[in-house]
């Protein structure tokens, strides 16, 4: 499911007014959630920045230009035409909201999804550990009869 989020409002959650203006706090918070989606869009006011990247991982980094980041967000919206509704738009915003709703986009709270995507990146990081160990296959009785002439000379110690 792809997400269009609203940077401003994000970062008003994570860190009031200030927090809204520091790109590199809301992308922070943002990159260990977003690494398993397949598509996000993180949108911020104003011009690019030349010192930021466009792209971080699976995360698409826009800047609005001369206009702001919600009539951005719905342009979006409103270019994907029928898949709108794969979308899921982040904001506080009531009319942002409202306005990529009216195009059938799903929206959620910003401060909803920071509670979620806090909690899912712990639990990503546990469930990973564990499907990387379950996913590693045993070594084989070959495997570890090199390994022990690798490092230690084929005896076993113990």
């Amino acid at each position: 499911m792809p997400y269009l989020i609203d940077a401003a409002n994000l970062g008003g959650v994570l860190g009031g007014a200030r927090g809204a203006r520091n790109s590199e706090a809301i992308l922070a918070a943002l990159l260990p959630w977003a690494r398993n989606r397949n598509q996000v869009v993180v949108v911020f006011d104003g011009p690019a920045r030349p010192e930021m990247a466009t792209r971080l991982g699976g995360v698409e980094i826009v800047w609005s230009g001369k206009r702001s980041a919600d009539d951005w967000i719905v342009a979006r919206v409103e270019a994907a035409g029928k898949s709108a509704k794969s979308w899921t738009v982040v904001t506080e915003d009531r009319d942002l909201a409202r306005r990529c709703r009216d195009q059938g986009a799903k929206v959620e709270r910003a401060s909803t999804f920071a509670c979620r995507a806090a909690q899912s990146t712990s639990t990503t990081k546990r469930a990973r550990a564990a499907q990387a160990a379950a996913d590693k296959p045993a070594p084989t009785a070959q495997e570890i009869a090199h390994w022990r002439e690798v490092f230690g000379g084929g005896k076993r110690r113990g």
